[in-house]
């Protein structure tokens, strides 16, 4: 995605995750526009707040916070869980000489 000269650039990014939840869109609205008087001038960013559900909030740059060190222990556990998870489906795979 190539940004015009005459926007500031976006402070977060697309897949990054935040503490309200991981970026799955943004939207910048140039002043004096519908989109700039509802959500006020600048980036949006849609967040997805959880990945088990489809349910996602639109914030303004100013309302993204960064991660807390909690989130990061609790993404490390997730990280731990999905590489228990793939171990034991590759296990699997492999009882049955699918690989």
């Amino acid at each position: 995605m190539k940004i015009p000269n005459s926007w500031t650039p976006p402070k977060y990014h697309f897949g990054q995750r935040v503490k309200q939840g991981e970026i799955t869109g943004l939207e910048y609205h140039p002043p004096g526009t519908q989109r700039a008087y509802e959500l006020g001038q600048g980036w949006s960013y849609t967040v997805l707040l959880d990945e088990y559900s489809d349910y996602v909030e639109i914030y303004k740059e100013s309302q993204i916070e960064l991660p807390t060190p909690e989130s990061r222990k609790e993404i490390l556990v997730n990280i731990g869980l999905y590489e228990s998870r793939l171990a034991a489906l590759k296990e699997q795979l492999e009882a049955e000489q699918w690989i």
